[in-house]
Order: C-alpha cells, then sequence, then structure tokens
C-alpha cells in the first residue's frame, strides 16, 4: 500500500490508509502488534481540498493562517465547535489539504467549502487524470502485491542501509530491479488505457498501467511497467489497444510538476 503515517505523539500514530488496502492493512499492523492498532475509520470523515486556491479557502473557512504548515505535516484545529484535522498532503500534484473532521460533521463541511464560489465538487475521475499528470502511482495500477516499491519508482521511500525492515530481504533479492516505472506521450491518433501491451521494434516490453488523455497538455499520456533497460526518453514505442497500435514516444516524468 501506499499510505501515510501521521506521528501524533511519542507512541501515537494516525495512519491514513488506501480504501482498497485497510482491511489488508489492519490485519498484516494487528498480526505484529496485537492490541495496539484500532481501526477508526467509522468515526472519521475525510475532505479533501485541493488547487492553486486552497490556501486562501481554507483560512477563510477556518479563521488561521496556514502558511507555515509543511508538506506532510499536520494540524489539529476546530471547525464550528468540533476537533478537525488538518493535513497538507493531496494526490492531485498540487497544493492542497486533506481535512478529517468526526464522521456526522462531514457533510456540514462539505457544505461550508462550497459556500466559497472557488470551490466546486470533484470526483474520482479528475482526482485520477490530475494525479497521471503528476505521475503519482495509485494502487491497483502502478503497484499493488506483484510489483516492488523499487519498480514502482518509490524508492526514496525505501530505506536499505536500515538494519532490517519487513520486506528487505525480498527487495535486495530483487535488485537492481527487473522491471522500471515510465512516462509515454501519445503522438499518433488515439487514447491509450491501462493494460494495453507496449512495443520497441516490434518486442514487447512491458504493458501500460495508467493512461488518458491530458486536458493540461492537450494530448494523451499513460505510465507503464517495461523491462529494465529496454527504453529511454526520446524512444518511440507503440501500445496496442483493440488490435491496433497507437504510435507513442517515452517521456520523463512528471508530465507536470506544480512551479
Amino acid at each position: 500500500d501506499d499510505l501515510i503515517i501521521y506521528r501524533m505523539g511519542t507512541d501515537k500514530f494516525f495512519l491514513v490508509v488506501n480504501a482498497a488496502c485497510a482491511e489488508g492493512d489492519f490485519a498484516a499492523l494487528s498480526s505484529r502488534v496485537p492490541g495496539m492498532v484500532s481501526d477508526i475509520s467509522p468515526r472519521m470523515g475525510k475532505v479533501d481540498l485541493q488547487g492553486p486556491a486552497s490556501l486562501d479557502v481554507l483560512e477563510k473557512l477556518l479563521g488561521q493562517n496556514f502558511h507555515d504548515l509543511g508538506y506532510f505535516s499536520f494540524r489539529e484545529c476546530e471547525f464550528r465547535g468540533m476537533p478537525l484535522r488538518v493535513s497538507r498532503t493531496g494526490y492531485t500534484g498540487e497544493l492542497g489539504y486533506e481535512l478529517y473532521p468526526p464522521r456526522d460533521m462531514t457533510e456540514e463541511l462539505w457544505i461550508a467549502l462550497l459556500e466559497d464560489e472557488r470551490v466546486k465538487p470533484a470526483g474520482l475521475g479528475a482526482r485520477d487524470t490530475l494525479r497521471l499528470e503528476a505521475a503519482m502511482p495509485l494502487y491497483g495500477h502502478e503497484m499493488d502485491e506483484t510489483v516492488s516499491p523499487l519498480e514502482a519508482g518509490l524508492g526514496f521511500a525505501v530505506k536499505l542501509e536500515k538494519e532490517d525492515f519487513i520486506g528487505k530481504a525480498a527487495l535486495l533479492a530483487d535488485k537492481p530491479p527487473k522491471r522500471t516505472r515510465v512516462g509515454l506521450a501519445v503522438t499518433g491518433r488515439g487514447i491509450v488505457r491501462e493494460h494495453c501491451p507496449l512495443y520497441r521494434d516490434g518486442v514487447q516490453i512491458g504493458e501500460t498501467t495508467s493512461g488518458t488523455h491530458s486536458p493540461l497538455l492537450g494530448k494523451g499520456i499513460a505510465m507503464a511497467l517495461v523491462t529494465a533497460g529496454s527504453c529511454a526518453p526520446g524512444d518511440a514505442v507503440e501500445a496496442e489497444v483493440r488490435g491496433r497500435r497507437v504510435a507513442m514516444e517515452v517521456v520523463p516524468l512528471p508530465f507536470y510538476k506544480r512551479s
């Protein structure tokens, strides 16, 4: 899973997990530290406020200054007399915040945010396009139980110099990784989605993991897992879409980076 862990105190932590992985994450943690992990999902809500105006919207709503809240940091606040946890995080590649109210206050918080004319509701489809433009891997696409963090491009989160951790032996045995994550831009005609075989010079080198039309860039983009060393930025490749080959170019990641 790709999750965030907030340190609330000396021996207290708050984990925000991928919803699709929650049950498995809870089981894995509970088996290693019995009696020390609680699933508070039924009591918590979550609303993501993302975009260039999110800081100003948040400060206007809560009447506080959040300019000094660093990335991956959080603050305990109040919203209309109820506790509200605010973190400087998100999965859009933009400035943004994630808000954690008590579950029964979530609707009221949502309505209050939408009272600001700059705020519009957005669903998972929009989020998926944004995270793809920012080249953020997503569970079930660029990573799952069969993909190592090194293959997924998440090596920055793996400290192999540590004395030991769960999975270290498996990662060392697979180093260097046999696959790597790459970015692709459509140069032909068509939209390339996930699970499309990818070819270079007629030889299959991998498969796309995510793909869409990028509204920001005005063209089709995709990410893929390919055999390590099989291609490099600038190389021409082809994706097979419903029996037809679509021309693509290997490009550096991310496709978009906030200045």
